[in-house]
């Protein structure tokens, strides 16, 4: 069997490119030696979108706009 671990963690960012760039920086200096991290998910509570980011920050797709809670 195969667990998936989502840790959170607030990030401060002015934009998008910011952010991603943000978690990429966190990913890679504190959890990339860690076997298994294969991807990011950044989300923003602000306006309801989401995006999976690889671990070096990169990105295949776009952000996913979710509906008002």
């Amino acid at each position: 069997m195969q667990y998936v671990l989502k840790v959170l963690i607030d990030l401060e960012a002015r934009d998008d490119v910011l952010a991603r760039q943000a978690a990429a920086s966190l990913v890679s200096e504190h959890l990339g030696k860690l076997p298994g991290v294969r991807e990011l998910v950044l989300n923003s509570r602000t306006d309801h979108k989401s995006i999976r980011l690889n671990p070096d920050g990169s990105f295949d797709g776009t952000w996913n706009k979710g509906g008002a809670r």
